[in-house]
This record gives structure tokens, sequence and C-alpha cells, in this order.
């Protein structure tokens, strides 16, 4: 055999084509598509502002060898293709892209896209373009290929009964996209959505003897507030999917290749609504303090101490464990003395998915000596495993208190306990008369009339109307929710921004990838005053042009919004590194708050 002699990449022997159809029609989807022979370079971002992007940049790379006179040479090809939709109707043109090569710039050449109205014949591609294996149509696709499953840990429950909700996607092709997905919303319970693992996500599900790939998109934590049916509404999403088009491409030795060809369809997948029987808790044996507490608890308690002083602070520790609703659970009261400070309780709680404690705080001052009794507290809940309501006790308590120091030693500093006020300088607040060498002595000076009387009076009103003009504007302020958070808009993405910092220096691109795409929609939400549930790439496209941001920084939100979506259902096939990627996002806010009229 000859010997193989290796190419070399020479600006001679590479080649940069852009290939688009010359008429589409609106709404239409289809494939434009950059080829490159015998290179590997990053390309500059191509000028696409009149199309709306629905997937890419994606890339697939080739390679064939030929034989010349004994010798072998390799070709290479990379195509790196973006899925668009037409903005409006007109003829459109891409403007070439370019890439850098040993110092000389490669160029592409433009192509002119016309778009007509929908229903007008567009069978003919221009340019030399053909859709086959790329446009992501809205082509059907098989309906068991793709589907969302709801589950419901339980479907019969009492008020208050926790229920875990998951929404899962099955699919037999790759994910390359999803978007726009509205997922349902829980009304007539309190829902806390549960932070899914990255490794939990992805699995696999046999179901009626077919093998899917799964992928958890949500699970969230249900508490019932009412009896009866409730009824959980529809949602859906949209999802690119990549999957075989049936076909296969001849091989260049001359065989079929053993693949088939693919083809990326879009795909409206519906998340079915379902119904929730929830039973009434029942009224037989419901103890008077029953606060809604629903599952199965224990209780703790203990005094710091049962020997004091007057004017010193004793603290009563209640400690409430189990599963169940415990994060809604209201703390026991207890009935301290009259003559007794009290404050509202310190609580800390600590959750770990359906269980966990809450630990309170109480704490009282004593103001004189003598024996006192605290009677115990009680918390009553329905255990789910008897059916029946339970009554908890705590420890009830006898405080002997001696008469405190008259010095300064018995004024106690008590701070950092609770956010309503500090308990300070006990001790000091009553000071009693002396009765002994009592003498008055009548004051020569009189002030009244004079510049003193006059502003000690008028001091005060000032400051006093000062006060109300300020507080008016305040509530008026914080009755707009809209311009509140219009205001707080960037300081919340900057939060965001600061976090998917620390994913990017620890190198979790996942996590980092997930945390942009959260900042970037937490901040159109606020800052447009759109609810995320309304929220979708058209909408957030609309809405900005409408601001009369510039067109530029409108292109680069979405490419970001979409690289993100990108990286979190699918290997990117994205040119920009983490650190570009962050840089770019960091910039685009920043625009947005100069650009976004109010």
């Amino acid at each position: 055999m000859g010997s193989i002699s290796m190419l070399r990449a020479s600006n001679d022997n590479v080649s940069f084509s852009l290939r688009a159809p010359s008429v589409v029609e609106m709404n239409q989807q289809f494939k434009v598509e950059y080829t490159i022979t015998n290179a590997s370079p990053q390309i500059s971002e191509p000028d696409l502002k009149d199309f709306v992007v629905l997937g890419g940049p994606s890339q697939s790379q080739s390679s064939s060898v030929y034989m010349t006179n004994g010798n072998y040479t390799r070709t290479t090809t990379l195509s790196i293709y973006y899925i668009l939709t037409p903005k409006k109707e007109g003829t459109f043109t891409i403007s070439p892209s370019s890439f850098k090569l040993n110092g000389e710039t490669i160029m592409s050449n433009a192509v002119t896209i016309k778009v007509v109205p929908a229903g007008q014949n567009t069978s003919h591609q221009g340019n030399g373009q053909s859709n086959q294996g790329g446009q992501a149509n809205n082509a059907t696709t098989a309906s068991n290929d793709v589907f969302i499953r709801t589950t419901f840990s339980k479907k019969s429950v009492y008020e208050q009964e926790e229920i875990i909700a998951t929404i899962t996607l099955y699919h037999r092709g790759n994910v390359l996209e999803i978007e726009d997905a509205k997922m349902p919303e829980y009304k007539g319970f309190i829902s806390k959505d549960i932070q899914l693992k990255r490794e939990d996500q992805p699995g696999t599900d046999v179901v009626n003897g077919v093998k899917y790939q799964t992928f958890k998109l949500k699970q969230t934590i249900l508490y019932p507030q009412k009896s009866g049916p409730i009824e959980i509404e529809k949602g859906q999403l949209s999802a690119i999917l990549q999957v075989p088009t049936g076909g296969q491409r001849r091989g260049f030795w001359g065989f079929d290749d053993i693949f088939n060809t693919m083809k990326r369809v879009r795909k409206i997948i519906p998340i079915e609504g379902t119904k929730i029987e929830v039973k009434a808790l029942p009224t037989e044996g419901k103890p008077a303090d029953f606060n809604n507490a629903v599952g199965s608890f224990k209780m703790e308690s203990d005094i710091s101490k049962t020997e004091t002083k007057a004017y010193e602070p004793i603290t009563i520790k209640v400690k409430i464990s189990g599963s169940g609703n415990i994060k809604y659970v209201k703390s026991p009261t207890f009935e301290f003395p009259s003559d007794f400070d009290t404050y509202p309780p310190k609580e800390n709680l600590k959750i770990n998915g359906n269980s966990g404690t809450r630990e309170i705080d109480y704490l009282v001052i004593p103001r004189h000596a003598g024996t006192f009794e605290i009677p115990a507290a009680t918390f009553s809940y329905f255990d789910l495993n008897t059916k029946r309501y339970n009554t908890l006790k705590t420890k009830a308590f006898t405080l002997n208190v001696e008469k405190g120091d008259n010095n300064a030693d018995n004024s106690q500093i008590i701070s950092n306990y609770t956010n309503k006020e500090n308990v300070k300088y006990l001790g000091k607040e009553i000071r009693y008369i002396n009765a002994n060498n009592t003498q008055v002595e009548k004051s020569e000076k009189n002030i009244y009339g004079s510049l003193g009387f006059w502003l000690w009076y008028i001091i005060p009103l000032l400051l006093f109307i000062a006060l109300v003009i300020l507080y008016r504007k305040q509530i008026k302020e914080n009755a707009n929710v809209a311009l509140v958070k219009n205001k707080r808009a960037n300081k919340q993405a900057k939060k965001r921004l600061k976090k998917a910092d620390t994913y990017l220096q620890s190198g979790e691109s996942e996590s980092f990838y997930e945390e942009v795409m959260k900042a970037l929609w937490g901040y159109v939400s606020d800052k447009l005053s759109i609810p995320l549930s309304q929220l979708n790439k058209e909408t957030i496209e609309e809405e900005l042009t409408n601001r009369n941001v510039e067109d530029d920084t409108i292109q680069s939100f979405m490419d970001i919004l979409r690289t993100c979506e990108f990286a979190r259902f699918a290997k990117s096939d994205s040119q920009n590194s983490m650190d570009e990627l962050y840089n770019q996002t960091v910039d685009v806010i920043g625009k947005l708050e100069e650009q976004v009229r109010k």
C-alpha cells in the first residue's frame, strides 16, 4: 500500500459556504447551514436579527478519504446550522460570516431569503438548500415517541396531608431543546418545589414493553388547603427532538451506513391534568388548640433554670420533630404569670424532605420575687397512621424567684433575641423616691413665651409633618408592586449571577447554566412586570422591542437564553466558553438597565 499523506490546513483548500432556502412562508421553520471544509474554526456570530432562532447553533463533523496515485488524502467537513422562523414578511439578507486562518480572513457567501404569506407555494429551495434532516418541523412524530407523565404519591388524602407530584418526560429520541414550558399551577394547595439533583433527573423506564429515556422536569410537595375534589390544570411544553428519518445514507466505502439519518422535529407535548380527592379532617375529637398540624410528631421541652432573681431572664426551649406539614404548623402557647415580661418566641426550622424539627425559644423575665407556676403548653395534631387527634404536652415548670439586687449588676442587656425590640437596662427602669431631707426650691427662671419655648413645639411639629410625607410616599411606592419589582430586578439578577460565578469557578457547568438562565428569566419578569408563568421567548422579544431596546441587545439576550437552555437539556455545541457567556450576561443585563423604558 502507498503511504498516507497528511493534509495540512492551507488556505487554498479551505472553503466556507452558507446555504438556506430562497423562499419561506410565515411561521415556517427552516434551516440555515454553514459548511467549512478542512478547518474547524470559531466563526463570527451570524446576523440573524430578522428571524427568530428556534434552535442552534448545532454542529456535526464528517471526514472522507480519497486515493490519488497511491496516496490517500483526507478531507474534513464541519457543518454549523441554526433552525429559524421568520418574524415578518419581506426580503431579508443574511450577511457573510467569517473566521481567521493563518492571518487571513475567510468569508462565507451571503444569502437572500424571501418571506411570503403562509399558504403560498415554497416547494422550491434556493441556494442549493434542502430541508432533509435539518428542519425542526411541527411534523408529526409517533405519539408514543415522546410524552409527559405526572405521577402523584397519593390521590386520596386528608386536608394538609403531604402529596409529592413528579412531572417526567419520556422520550425515545434525543431531546435537543425544551422551550415555552407551561407547568400546571397547583391551585388549592400550598406548594414547594423540590430541588432535583442532576444525577437523579435522567433515567430509563419501560412502558407497555417499550424502553424510554426519562428526564424529571419538576417535583413538588403539595399540601391541600380544602376538602373535596381539587382539579389540577393541564400544562404543556414545546420540545425539539432529533429522530430518525427512516432512510439510510451511502458510506464512502460504497456500503450503506448502519446509522439512520436524523431530522429535527418540534413537538408540542401536553401535560395532562388530574383530580385529587381531599377528605375533610374529622370534627369528632378535634382539640381546641388544633392548628392544622397533620402528620406524626413528638415534642420535648426544658427550661434554662428554675432558681433565679427578679429581672434575670430565663428561656424555655421546646422542640417539635417528626414528619408532615411541620413547616406550616403553629408553635405552642404558654400561659405565663401576668407580671412576667414576655417576648415573641425565636424559632429555628430545619427541613429534610417531609421531615424536620422546629426549635422554639421562649424568653421571659420575672419582675418580682416569689414562687410562680408555668402551666404546660399543648400541641395537637392529626395522626395519619391512627386517623385520630393526638395532644402533646410540655413540662409544667415551677420557678422560684428571689429579690433582685438594687445595683447596676441587675441591669441585663439582652440582644439578638428578637427583632421586635431589645430588652435593655432592666433594673434601672424603676427608681424609689427618697423622702429624706426633701427641699423644694422655687425656680426664678420663666421660659414661657421665650424662643426656646416656641422651638420646643415647632421643631417636633415640623419633624412630624416630614415623617408623615415620607411615610405616605413609601406606602404609595410599596403599593405599586410592579414598581417595586422593577427597582429590584437588577439587584436580584446580580445575586443570581454571583451564585452562577461560584459554579463557574468550581467548574459545575450544569448548575452554572441553570443559574444564569434563572437570572435572565427572573430579570425580565421583574423588569417587564410579567409573571413568570406568562413568559416565553416570543413575549420577551416583543416586549423588549416595544420598550425601544436596541436589536443587538435583544438578540444577545435571546442568544444567551438559548445557549443556556441547550446546555441544560443536551450536550451544548456552542463555541462560547462559560467565562464568555458569564461576561456576555453581565453586559446584556447592564445594557437592558440603560435601554428599557419604564
